[in-house]
């Protein structure tokens, strides 16, 4: 590397503007330039972001669309950065973040009996409970719209009652925005971090789809499986309001019969009232009765919801439906958005960063610089 001189360079910073003078290298083979001086501040070529602003963008970015980000960051803090910025730190750090996840999954998914000790748990839980479900994520013009897959880790001893609703005190979190094979790679390491080799005891909680299921069958089959009673019971309460009229007096007593008989654990008593309903039923409301039979049938070894109370496990899947809520929707299905496919893993990585804790470790170069 020869040296070609000093040249000028700003610098965006938590303090403002800076305007220094740095010596720049030239490979004389590749004629490509470098500045030790901007390596070292974390300056990366065309960028002028300091790497504690880069922290800062990232994190609002994270949180809000780049609109209002970059309203809050130029109020709260003094700095301006427009979308384009905004959109340049979210591709490069989005996927840094995604990298230092990946080998931190590696690492928790290790098999017993590598050369390496078994990473002790993170989260460490008696009666484990893990929870699985998947949101869509509107995408552009042209583009199929994208399915994020979403995985909850916590003990059964972390809920407490908060005014009458369930609260979780601790959990940890996974999500995939490339699809189911990479989430069960993701799932597996979640369900090691949050320790299901070590726990008395784990149960899998999720709806009724079938690649869910498949997924706990295959990597899971030693756990309880749950099958959400909340949806089965939604199921029970449109049959009702099908057969006897929505809104009816004879509709909400039958669809609370059918569902208190399922959480008793009665399940066969609920087919059979509905195989009787199908005998008395013809056409339309014939073939919804079956249906309904047929997908109360194949989940019934999931429905001993009775047995799963009195063992202290939760019998619904609201931990999970509140972290596609929160995790995915509040940032990626605000009003309008469309999204890129190829850019959606980016900002999911730096959403799980913050859900799970991490940020301070993923960013600790940033938090050191200004």
């Amino acid at each position: 590397m020869r040296l070609v001189g000093l040249r000028v360079r700003t610098a965006h910073t938590l303090l403002g503007d800076v305007i220094f003078e740095r010596r720049v290298y030239e490979c004389p083979r590749t004629r490509r330039q470098v500045a030790p001086l901007d390596l070292e501040l974390g300056l990366s070529s065309g960028a002028h972001l300091s790497r504690g602003v880069v922290a800062k963008v990232a994190w609002a970015a994270a949180r809000s669309a780049y609109g209002p980000a970059s309203e809050d960051l130029e109020r709260l803090a003094g700095i301006t950065v427009g979308k384009a910025e905004f959109a340049r730190v979210v591709e490069e750090e989005g996927a840094r973040v995604l990298e230092i996840q990946g080998e931190r999954e590696e690492r928790w998914s290790e098999p017993v009996g590598t050369d390496r000790p078994v990473l002790a748990p993170e989260m460490p839980c008696e009666k484990l409970v893990l929870e699985v479900d998947a949101t869509v994520v509107l995408t552009v013009a042209g583009e199929e719209h994208k399915s994020v897959y979403c995985g909850r880790a916590f003990d059964a001893s972390s809920r407490v009652d908060k005014e009458g609703r369930p609260m979780l005190i601790e959990s940890r979190f996974a999500a995939s925005a490339h699809s189911l094979d990479d989430f069960r790679g993701r799932f597996d390491a979640l369900a090691n971090r949050c320790g299901a080799r070590s726990a008395k005891k784990v149960a899998f909680i999720a709806d009724g789809a079938i690649p869910l299921w498949k997924l706990a069958e295959d990597r899971f089959s030693f756990a309880v499986h749950i099958q959400d009673f909340w949806h089965v019971s939604e199921h029970l309460h449109g049959l009702a309001k099908l057969l006897f009229g929505e809104g009816t007096k004879e509709a909400r007593e039958k669809a609370e019969h059918w569902s208190a008989l399922l959480k008793e654990s009665r399940v066969d008593d609920v087919i059979d009232e509905l195989r009787k309903e199908h005998k008395r039923r013809r056409g339309a409301k014939r073939e919804c009765i079956q249906a309904k039979i047929e997908y109360i049938e194949a989940g019934r070894h999931r429905m001993d919801y009775k047995r799963y109370t009195a063992e202290g496990w939760p019998i619904g899947s609201g931990a999970i439906e509140g972290t596609c809520k929160h995790l995915v929707k509040e940032r990626l299905c605000v009003t309008g958005a469309r999204w890129r496919r190829e850019n959606i893993p980016n900002i999911m990585a730096l959403r799980l960063c913050r859900a799970n804790r991490e940020w301070d470790a993923d960013f600790a170069q940033n938090a050191k610089s200004t």
